[in-house]
């Protein structure tokens, strides 16, 4: 019974921790974005997540007018991709399951923590780590374990992230740098329209929308 009840202590001691991380719903965050492409040129923008039941619309703007948005229902298992061409404004058509393959080369890193240097981001104490790959790459961010991403899909190089990003850089395909450092973090209601593909927009398939690049 003795053994018993200290078990029990050690359990309710622990549990404060555990119940505390809250997974990030519905609400949104705006990063400020900035790319450092290959040939040293800086674009600046933002870079805003939205949330809704298992429901993220990814939206990349930046000051020369470039603009990308992702559209995922993880319910549903579809993904679009909204773009403009000329005139023409398309909805492509992604593989849910290749982003989730995409995705898997991340998977297993680990997040060497440093609960010592932290500072205030958007409002939020965030602490610094360091994220390392299987691969041997590494990367440091700031976090809060406060929140935690809803589905695994929202942040491509952190998979299953038990961590909120609050400031993090990462190297894309091309040799382009993005760094991001969160300006705003909101948990409030959004509206279901922001993960609708817009009526003015064609669905077509990701190899109908490369032949029109031909």
């Amino acid at each position: 019974m003795k053994h018993t009840f200290a078990l029990i202590m050690l359990l309710l001691m622990a549990a404060p921790a555990v119940m505390a991380q809250k997974p990030f719903i519905e609400g949104f965050i705006v990063y400020k974005a900035q790319i450092e492409m290959k040939d040293g040129n800086v674009v600046g923008g933002t870079y805003t997540f939205t949330f809704k039941n298992g429901r993220i619309r990814k939206e990349l703007k930046l000051n020369n007018g470039y603009e990308d948005v992702i559209i995922i229902n993880n319910t549903q298992k579809t993904a679009y991709s909204l773009q403009g061409k000329g005139n023409r404004k398309y909805a492509i058509q992604l593989n849910v399951d290749e982003l989730e393959k995409e995705q898997a080369q991340y998977a297993g890193y680990m997040l060497d923590e440093d609960k010592k240097e932290g500072k205030i981001i958007a409002g939020i104490t965030a602490f610094k780590g360091r994220v390392r790959y299987k691969d041997g790459t590494a990367s440091d961010i700031y976090y809060t374990a406060e929140w935690c991403p809803d589905k695994s899909l929202t942040y491509d190089r952190f998979p299953d992230a038990k961590f909120l990003p609050l400031s993090y850089s990462y190297n894309d395909k091309s040799g382009a740098v993005l760094r991001l450092e969160a300006e705003k973090v909101d948990l409030q209601p959004v509206e279901s329209s922001l993960f609708r593909v817009p009526s003015d927009y064609k669905i077509i398939s990701y190899k109908e929308y490369k032949g029109l690049n031909r």
